[in-house]
């Protein structure tokens, strides 16, 4: 419980919650397992090769993946945007996700 914050646990209660668990998980654990190997082997390229156009978003609240990660990252692919938001945790920061995709699409001319 720890792990999570009051905000991703309102995130849980909404449209984050069960129904979508159930829709990542119905393929089988492989993402899951993917991305518990992630933090502790070689991803198998270095991220600053990464030459397209990168927005990473981050929670500052996070407790399961540290702001410190995000901040790496950012430092490491060139060019990155990263947004950090001050109230959202580990989960609730997928309600950014529209926002970020609306920005990357203006900014590849489509607006």
């Amino acid at each position: 419980p720890a792990m999570f914050t009051l905000e991703d646990y309102a995130a849980l209660e909404s449209r984050w919650g069960p129904a979508e668990q159930r829709r990542e998980t119905s393929v089988g654990p492989s993402g899951l397992i993917a991305d518990d190997l992630a933090y502790v082997s070689p991803w198998g390229f270095d991220a600053a090769q990464i030459i397209c156009s990168a927005l990473l978003l981050h929670g500052e609240q996070d407790q399961v993946v540290p702001c410190s990660h995000g901040e790496w990252l950012a430092r490491r692919i060139p060019g990155a945007e990263l947004w950090l938001r001050l109230d959202d945790g580990h989960l609730s920061i997928l309600d950014t996700g529209e926002a970020a995709l609306y920005l990357l699409w203006k900014q590849t001319g489509q607006a």
